[in-house]
């Protein structure tokens, strides 16, 4: 129980700290020390948690939260009956959008490289390019038309603008069987003959098919897992370039209304159609990289039990000092009839009040910041690295509220020692103290 008296004497010790140049050096060491380790969990927890946040909502934003693909790449077969079920069976599903989906190879004139190609219907199709937009339309003119829609970083790369062509090299099942047994002799010498990997290299272009599509649109996500890999054609025409039987399909993007039933969802369409669908959710698809967020948050209790040992350190010699500073008036107070708990109690709260001003002051200095960097975007990042082009922030008010109870926690746990000290000092000793 806090007395009046107690709550007075104390804050009078912490304002006279200034009486005794050192026991003011202490005090003000002990106070900067809990705000700047404050301050740094706070910004910390604030750029993980921001990371996070980014992360989930750009991995939400531009894929499905559920694919549905055939096991081992298998082909599935009846593609509409199976969206139609998916969305009348599994009550959280929202949209349902088919795709067909294979690698291949995009060439323009002066460079060449390896995309991901997707065929898809742009009216039904559930992810979250169309937003992304930044020259031409999402939409195809024909469902079978030989144009397709690229991201502006592979644009860049292979040198292309609206209007400009791009071959797409690709094969289906039967023909990458056919060269991978006409080419098995020349692959053991692929490390040392160049002959072998270039005659290689040229039987795949041979035994590929072979269309030319004309560039119709751009996007940019930010995210390179997207811009540069993946390139978008009609249904039909995808199909119609892997050699897919009718009505058939290589998976399902499945979009539902409340992501946190996400797993459930998946569990349910596995259950429901069984061998050989796969579903995977955007958590099991991009698990590098909420496994690396996760990797971040690990070290934060190690920091955490850093920063405390340095303000209970810096706490416990402050609140010694103080003891020896008052002792007379601790011998004075104890001649008047006050309670060794009452003398003990006063040390108690002047290290509360310490550590809590401290807290206070470190979090406050940590919104400020946090602000700053949320509204002007002082740090920028390498967007084709972190998947964003600015240092991302959570505000969150929890953060606020842990790390000032751990601070007074602590504070107090670091005072106990003194205020036992003080407390149990005998009066005549006191008296005696010059």
């Amino acid at each position: 129980m806090i007395d009046a008296t107690s709550l007075y004497i104390a804050r009078r010790y912490v304002r006279s700290g200034s009486s005794g140049k050192l026991l003011a050096f202490a005090s003000w060491f002990a106070f900067g020390s809990v705000a700047l380790g404050s301050m740094a969990l706070i910004l910390a927890l604030a750029i993980l948690g921001g990371f996070e946040r980014e992360l989930s909502e750009n991995a939400v934003k531009f894929t499905a939260h559920i694919e549905v693909t055939g096991f081992n790449k298998r082909t599935l077969a009846q593609a509409e009956i199976v969206r139609r079920l998916m969305k009348e069976r599994v009550p959280n599903i929202r949209a349902v959008s088919a795709f067909v989906q294979a690698e291949g190879l995009a060439r323009s004139k002066t460079f060449i490289d390896g995309v991901m190609i997707k065929g898809i219907v742009p009216e039904s199709d559930v992810a979250g390019v169309r937003a992304n937009m930044i020259a031409g339309t999402f939409a195809f003119s024909l469902p079978d038309a030989r144009e397709v829609i690229i991201g502006a970083k592979m644009a860049r790369k292979l040198g292309l603008g609206l209007g400009n062509k791009l071959t797409i090299y690709s094969t289906d099942n039967a023909g990458a069987a056919q060269i991978l047994q006409q080419s098995q002799s020349s692959m053991r010498n692929l490390a040392t003959n160049q002959d072998s990997l270039r005659s290689y290299a040229e039987t795949m272009l041979s035994q590929a098919v072979v269309e030319q599509f004309v560039v119709v649109g751009m996007f940019e996500t930010g995210m390179s897992e997207y811009d540069d890999l993946y390139v978008y054609i009609p249904f039909k025409r995808a199909a119609q370039l892997f050699r897919l039987p009718d009505d058939a399909a290589s998976g399902f993007d499945v979009l539902v209304h409340d992501i946190r039933l996400v797993q459930q969802s998946s569990a349910a369409i596995d259950s429901l159609f069984g061998y050989p669908f796969f579903p995977m959710t955007l958590y099991e698809k991009y698990n590098d990289i909420f496994a690396w967020i996760d990797l971040q948050k690990q070290p934060v209790p190690l920091v955490l039990g850093l920063i405390t040992i340095v303000a209970v350190f810096n706490i416990i010699a402050t609140l010694l000092m103080a003891v020896v500073q008052k002792m007379s008036s601790i011998g004075v107070l104890r001649a008047m009839g006050m309670a060794p708990k009452r003398i003990t109690r006063i040390f108690l709260l002047q290290g509360v009040f310490i550590g809590g001003a401290g807290s206070i002051a470190g979090c406050s200095l940590a919104l400020i910041l946090c602000a700053l960097q949320a509204h002007f975007h002082l740090i920028r990042l390498q967007g084709s690295i972190y998947f964003m082009s600015y240092l991302p922030i959570e505000f969150a008010w929890q953060h606020y509220a842990l790390v000032i109870g751990l601070s007074i926690a602590m504070s107090l746990l670091a005072a106990w020692i003194p205020a036992r000290i003080g407390g149990k000092i005998p009066i005549l000793r006191a008296l005696r103290f010059q």
